[in-house]
């Protein structure tokens, strides 16, 4: 697809020849004749001048270049969208291999795609163009939606209400019991998990990721939100739209987090916490209290991060100061 034809697709404006074909998209050290790169200030600009890229997408602001350009205003967002338009989603034809396992009971939608040595139980409901790859379980009464993409060896417990647009990569499980367990007279008794899993459209799950069925209430992933890789989201824990979650976060049972949440990697966060709409917490931090709507938390304890950055500027001077200190207070 020619520069001008992208650039009308995204809302870009065209600076210099719009009429050289793009066939890809890559980094600037890696661009090569063909492809587009992207260039968020003039000293990247500098880089993709020097580049095989036959266009690049920058700004509304920064100089004029050598090369073609597509200004828009978040050249970023723009890559991806012309990612999305040169890649279309994979529409794979109906094909069940023969070493799957499916119950007779299961509803398989139009299209699905079912791997090897996939195992299906009884009553479960999957819905159009779902993909569902190797060695892959999907236990009994599960609901699936629509255009799901299940990776290998992904594990759907008894009961999960999987919706539409729904990627889980390699190694997910979700649905297993939580970590809920009561101790009295010296022995360790086991709660039960009678609620389930609901992850709604259009969120992703990182590989070997575990989100656990509720104790009492569902475990809730809101639409539109990404969880990274090796991440653990406990018992009736509910997350909510739009939210980014980095990986080796831990988020333990019936804590609440708000729309918009943006959760660094290595985050841990204590039980029964109510966490606000348009937090941000940045990483390795240690979560132990409510946080309030638009907080932006960090350090451990969790503190607001104007509060922490000063405790360790103070604490930074005690240290070079030491010696002085400790002849004043002698």
């Amino acid at each position: 697809m020619d520069i001008k034809k992208l650039a009308s697709l995204i809302g870009g404006t065209v600076e210099g020849d719009g009429s050289s074909d793009i066939t890809g998209l890559k980094g600037i050290e890696s661009a090569k004749s063909g492809d587009m790169t992207f260039a968020m200030d003039e000293n990247l600009l500098g880089l993709a001048e020097k580049s095989g890229a036959s266009c690049v997408l920058t700004t509304t602001t920064v100089r004029k270049s050598s090369k073609p350009l597509i200004r828009v205003a978040n050249p970023k967002l723009a890559f991806l969208l012309i990612y999305n338009i040169l890649n279309k989603p994979e529409i794979r034809p109906a094909f069940k291999d023969p070493s799957a396992n499916i119950s007779p009971s299961a509803r398989l939608g139009e299209n699905v795609w079912i791997g090897p040595n996939v195992c299906i139980e009884d009553n479960v409901s999957i819905g159009n163009g779902t993909i569902i790859e190797a060695n892959s379980a999907i236990k009994k009464n599960s609901l699936i939606g629509n255009s799901c993409r299940i990776y290998p060896n992904v594990t759907i417990y008894e009961g999960v209400v999987i919706k539409n647009n729904v990627i889980l990569h390699g190694g997910v499980v979700v649905g297993a019991d939580g970590f809920g367990y009561v101790k009295e007279s010296g022995k360790i008794y086991k709660f039960p998990q009678l609620g389930k899993v609901i992850i709604e459209d259009n969120v992703e799950v990182g590989a070997n990721t575990c989100v656990d069925r509720g104790s009492l209430n569902d475990t809730i992933i809101g639409a539109n939100s990404k969880i990274d890789n090796l991440c653990q989201i406990a018992h009736n824990v509910k997350i909510g739209k739009n939210s980014l979650i980095a990986a080796q976060v831990g988020i333990s049972g019936s804590t609440v987090i708000g729309d918009n949440a943006i959760i660094g990697g290595q985050v841990g966060i204590a039980d029964n916490l109510k966490i606000g709409e348009n937090v941000t917490i940045g990483a390795q931090s240690g979560i132990i209290g409510h946080v309030s709507d638009g907080e932006v938390i960090w350090g451990y304890p969790g503190r607001p991060i104007r509060e922490t950055k000063r405790q360790m500027a103070v604490l930074a001077w005690m240290t070079k100061n030491f010696k002085a200190i400790s002849k004043l207070i002698k």
